[in-house]
């Protein structure tokens, strides 16, 4: 037995961003509240002004380019590609950022979890961590790569801390191969999303730039490929009460 998909979404593109979840998705994916692919091939910079953020907790990972983020915390980081940046926005931070490509093209993914509504989430003082991809932890079995970006898999942990206790997991698997994790069984609410190749889970396949909302389960997950290898995305939380109500939060700090 492996845990379902239950829903499939394809996205809502707005220029060089396609964005995954919707306000009437969160009760399902909750306490993820967005997920933004970044995607430009046109060599040039895309510059963020000055703004802010406050209740949420948000990861910037490029995989191919890199961000130059500003903000009110720690000032200047400059997240390469591969590396992994949380900014915790407590009460309240500013920031602005300038996506920048290599070889005339920028890619990146960017997260939101809503914080969790005590002094130790929405209240927090603000904070931000930057990690390089080489301080990553990088598991090689038979068939699949991880990287464990966020969270433990097979025992081991990322040194990034989330206010949610989430797992988020970048796995390459190679063709007619297959991926299986147990989450904890706590962790029961959480999505797929396939940058390149094929996956099958369970009785659905997904073709790349989809997100698979998993139904709520303590079942695990196994990804499969056939003839082709495949790059995905695997974020899994325990479910919570919402408690997402600020819409100043909905947006990405790739764009206003």
């Amino acid at each position: 037995m492996t845990r379902k998909i239950a829903v499939i979404r394809h996205g809502i593109k707005h220029g060089a961003i396609v964005t995954y979840i919707d306000t009437p998705h969160i009760p399902d994916t909750n306490p993820f509240i967005l997920w933004d692919h970044y995607l430009s091939t046109t060599r040039a910079h895309n510059e963020l002004g000055l703004h802010g953020h406050s209740g949420i907790d948000a990861v910037s990972y490029p995989v191919v380019g890199s961000i130059q983020n500003d903000d009110s915390i720690n000032g200047k980081n400059h997240i390469q590609t591969g590396d992994i940046h949380l900014t915790t926005c407590g009460y309240g931070m500013a920031h602005k950022s300038l996506m920048k490509p290599h070889n005339g093209i920028a890619e990146a993914f960017q997260m939101w979890t809503a914080s969790p509504s005590e002094k130790e989430g929405e209240m927090t003082a603000p904070s931000s961590t930057h990690i390089a991809s080489e301080k990553l932890p990088l598991i090689e079995g038979t068939h699949a790569t991880t990287k464990v970006l966020i969270g433990h898999y097979n025992g081991v942990e990322s040194p990034i801390k989330h206010n949610c206790n989430i797992i988020y997991l970048d796995i390459i698997v190679t063709s007619y191969g297959s991926w299986t994790f147990t989450p904890p069984e706590t962790h029961v609410a959480g999505f797929i999303y396939l940058r390149s190749g094929h996956a099958y889970i369970a009785n659905n396949q997904l073709h790349p730039n989809q997100m698979g909302i998993f139904a709520h389960s303590q079942l695990p997950i196994t990804v499969t490929t056939t003839n082709h290898s495949a790059r995905f995305f695997y974020c899994v939380r325990r479910a919570i009460k919402p408690t997402f109500n600020n819409k100043r939060r909905l947006g990405s700090f790739f764009k206003q």
